[in-house]
């Protein structure tokens, strides 16, 4: 939930709606599963809520986790969303497989970009 507020402010619905965006359609977390975090999130000082109803994270929290480490956040998100498709490999590997160009592509060019920093060199 963090990570989402991270990139934009959001409400519980938006929340729920991209949670199920990024499941593709398999999972949608209830309100009764969301708004009780968003509560203590908040108790715990790391969101605010806006006066458009919005949570975004708070300054305490963008320090504590140095949100303004773009590239820390941006390998984070992907390792987590890597360890996603790993599990459904093994649980709906057929499913899977109609995105096997996408993920062949970005696998290309994660490599490229590998390559491309061996040597200290940029491509």
């Amino acid at each position: 939930m963090l990570e989402l507020l991270e990139k934009q402010p959001m409400n519980g619905v938006d929340i729920m709606d991209q949670v199920q965006e990024m499941s593709h359609g398999w999972y949608r977390p209830s309100p009764g599963a969301i708004y009780p975090i968003l509560d203590e999130l908040q108790k715990e000082g790391l969101i605010t809520k806006n006066q458009d109803g919005k949570f975004e994270p708070t300054a305490a929290y963008a320090e504590q986790v140095g949100i303004g480490d773009n590239l820390a956040t941006a390998l984070s998100a992907m390792e987590s969303n890597t360890s996603y498709l790993e599990d459904l490999r093994r649980s709906d590997a057929a499913g899977l497989s109609k995105s096997k160009q996408r993920i062949q592509k970005l696998a290309e060019r994660l490599e490229s970009l590998g390559k491309g920093l061996e040597g200290g060199g940029v491509q």
